[in-house]
């Protein structure tokens, strides 16, 4: 066995059970390191295995194996700040992620303003339940290879919002949050999937938005505004679309008897598609229905009865 490349031995321990894992570890140093690699490179933590994070802030050698690490810390969970501060040191030690999940409650953000040396140059996709303060902000001017993001899950509206520092994410893609937060990260970087988990999208949030220094392709939001105006909006401003999900609580009821205007914006908005993607989306039982919901559509209406009687 001393023989045998580390490749090989890692190819080997890839198809083994943790349980194998831990058991091939205690038979000689080599195949300790080796097994030791596999065992910490995914790891998800919940109040289950809490003293792996203890392992993790112990031994920087051991944190610097993982790859992936996902915590999930239950608000109803109480935990005493000296486990928070292992927590920030095992954050600092691991140095080598890819991708990284923290679930925990806002009051505990600082366990992400890391040690200075600290970097993650190989960190892809960063999700949190924390919103943008200035210890998020600390934590993700480190992070200039991030492609994916997703913060503010649970909106504060009175919660201010970091800056981040000028140059900082300039690989990041996809956003995921609020559309307060949106506003502060999307212009000036090439983001072109954005998705609004909340907030509300208004015609000043799509104009913020659209000054994305890539074209927005994929949008998913809320809106209480006129759906009308933003379509117009959204047209104008984000000619590249290829998917649009909006959900929104205007109430269509009240709608005037004369809506010219509806089919006039509707036609504009719908003649940057290509027929055969619009139909495809209207052969969905929910997008027919709410077309036919809506009086006196006139051609977009004509087009769903001719193609979908």
């Amino acid at each position: 066995m001393s023989v045998l490349p580390s490749e090989l031995l890692d190819n080997i321990c890839h198809h083994l059970q943790n349980s194998d894992l831990l058991h091939l570890s205690l038979t000689n140093s080599r195949f300790y390191y080796v097994a030791q690699r596999r065992l910490y490179r995914h790891l998800t933590v919940d109040h289950s295995n809490l003293v792996c994070v203890f392992t993790l802030a112990r031994n920087p050698a051991i944190a610097r194996n993982v790859r992936s690490f996902s915590i999930r810390i239950a608000h109803v969970n109480t935990l005493f700040k000296s486990f928070y501060r292992v927590l920030a040191t095992a954050l600092s030690n691991m140095s080598e992620l890819t991708s990284l999940q923290v679930t925990a409650h806002q009051a505990a953000s600082w366990v992400m303003r890391t040690t200075d040396d600290s970097t993650y140059s190989r960190l892809r996709r960063f999700a949190s339940s924390f919103h943008l303060d200035d210890n998020l902000a600390h934590f993700l001017s480190k992070t200039d290879a991030l492609q994916e993001l997703e913060i503010d899950s649970l909106h504060d509206p009175l919660a201010s919002v970091a800056e981040l520092r000028m140059g900082a994410l300039p690989c990041l893609s996809q956003f995921t949050g609020s559309s307060q937060v949106a506003q502060h990260i999307v212009p000036g970087r090439p983001i072109e999937h954005i998705h609004l988990n909340s907030g509300d999208l208004t015609e000043d949030v799509a104009e913020s938005l659209a000054q994305s220094a890539a074209p927005i392709v994929v949008l998913a939001a809320a809106t209480s505004s006129h759906s009308v105006s933003l379509i117009k909006t959204l047209t104008r401003c984000m000619e590249h679309l290829v998917h649009l999900r909006i959900v929104t609580t205007y109430n269509f009821s009240d709608a005037p008897d004369t809506v010219s205007t509806l089919d006039y914006q509707l036609a504009l908005f719908l003649s940057h598609f290509s027929t055969d993607v619009f139909l495809e989306h209207c052969r969905r039982p929910d997008v027919a229905s709410g077309f036919a919901k809506l009086r006196n559509l006139g051609p977009p209406l004509g087009l769903l009865q001719e193609k979908f009687p």
